[in-house]
């Protein structure tokens, strides 16, 4: 179960968390609907769930399984392919038709359709898994109580990002409001730079501390506030978690959903879940915030072991990173493992193949703000000048590498006003 943080808006720009029982006290009621015209399926069906101490709610047919939904939510439903008038797969595809209902997990119980006909409908209608009777108990409870975690952590996150907006809301409204008090009369310019402020101050202000790594990052808006992001985050298991984002567009919008973004998976990272969860949780979170925004964000998240030389990511849509060896060579290349965060909610967000390092290796991760600097020949300052910069300096610190490739890149470009944010962060084997 996800500990949820308590927020205290008294003394910002750094939040302070602590664990609130109350918060876990508001754990939603679960409620497994079973469906099946036979009393006696039903009886079986309770002595097997029983156990779970959740609430088993009896439908006798698909009409009376969908007068249920009209009023409860349910963690899933168990629902027989074989009825007198409206059968599973009519019910099913009704079920899905509905928004409150359309994502609730649907398992058919069937002891007749067992060819792959009838499978296939299940499947096409909405259904998760189909199983055939005798059902074995053992199973059953085990499929059922997978479903009943992913509910609950599921209403967890939905809480979770209430309390952050409007944990947000108030930071922000209390940052405007000590601005609004101290700088009234200014010009708005003035108000824009306090704002910058207050997005700098979420970025890390030191390298983190991790053996066998030199690690160092920075970002530099393009505009006063800016929708980059970086993040070194230590877990309660000793991992040391790197993250680089992109928020779509920059300015103040891409700023505000930037920090959320940070807040999300900061408190998911410190609740010891593995990268694949954090981002599916975070992305859930993040499409229900956006609903009626076509904004998204892409993400690469690295996770390092303290003592091991390797590298653990996932990427969302993220521009590649690359891993080069000693020599200069490319060894490995972080691609994108899945879609952006924020466009779908039951998206997933699979980790790539664990890379193994060696000393000497440098590992850069950056975002598309840098590659796609365009010089005043209308080209583009490209991966390979990047990671040029890296094979030219190799022997400097990461934080050193970092300040190179953002000195690179304005050269490159000729001007001082950037087109779009420059983010990097250098992690060297040492």
């Amino acid at each position: 179960m996800i500990s949820i943080p308590t927020l205290n808006v008294a003394e910002h720009p750094r939040p302070a968390y602590r664990y609130s029982a109350e918060l876990a006290e508001r754990t939603p009621e679960v409620k497994i609907l079973m469906v099946d015209d036979q009393p006696a399926n039903l009886l079986a069906l309770e002595a097997v769930l029983d156990s779970l101490g959740h609430t088993l709610v009896r439908a006798r047919s698909g009409e009376d399984a969908l007068k249920c939904l009209l009023h409860d939510d349910f963690a899933v439903i168990l629902l027989d392919v074989f009825m007198p008038g409206m059968d599973g797969f009519e019910t099913a595809e009704i079920i899905r038709q509905r928004e409150r209902s359309r994502s609730t997990p649907i398992v058919f119980l069937t002891a007749m359709g067992k060819s792959d006909t009838y499978v296939e409908r299940g499947y096409s209608v909405g259904g998760v898994d189909y199983l055939f009777k005798p059902i074995v108990p053992e199973i059953l409870k085990a499929k059922v109580a997978a479903f009943v975690d992913m509910f609950l952590k599921t209403a967890m996150v939905a809480e979770q990002a209430e309390l952050l907006r409007e944990f947000e809301r108030q930071r922000h409204q209390a940052a405007l409001d000590d601005v609004q008090r101290q700088l009234e009369g200014e010009k708005l310019l003035q108000d824009v730079r306090a704002a910058r402020k207050v997005q700098q101050s979420l970025f890390p202000h030191c390298p983190p501390s991790c053996p066998g790594f030199d690690i160092a990052g920075a970002s530099y808006p393009a505009d006063a506030t800016g929708g980059d992001y970086f993040d070194y985050i230590s877990t309660a298991k000793g991992f040391l978690d790197v993250v680089i984002g992109d928020v779509s567009g920059h300015g103040l919008a891409a700023a505000l959903l930037m920090s959320s973004t940070r807040a999300y998976l900061r408190s998911l990272a410190l609740a010891g879940m593995e990268i694949e969860d954090v981002l599916t949780l975070a992305n859930r979170a993040l499409v229900a915030d956006m609903e009626e925004d076509s904004r998204f964000v892409t993400l690469l998240y690295a996770r390092f072991t303290p003592g091991r030389l390797v590298v653990l990511y996932t990427s969302a849509g993220h521009q590649p990173g690359y891993v080069i060896d000693a020599d200069g060579n490319v060894k490995a290349t972080l691609d994108s493992t899945a879609m952006p965060l924020g466009i779908m909610m039951d998206g997933e967000f699979p980790a790539g193949p664990e890379i193994e390092l060696q000393s000497g290796d440098l590992v850069l991760l950056l975002t598309d703000g840098v590659v796609e600097a365009v010089g005043p020949d209308g080209t583009a300052f490209g991966t390979d000048r990047a990671l040029d910069v890296l094979r030219d300096n190799s022997s400097r610190t990461a934080g050193e590498l970092v300040e190179e490739l953002h000195l690179a890149v304005m050269d490159f470009r000729q001007q001082s006003l950037l087109e779009d944010d420059l983010t990097a962060i250098v992690i060297k084997v040492v």
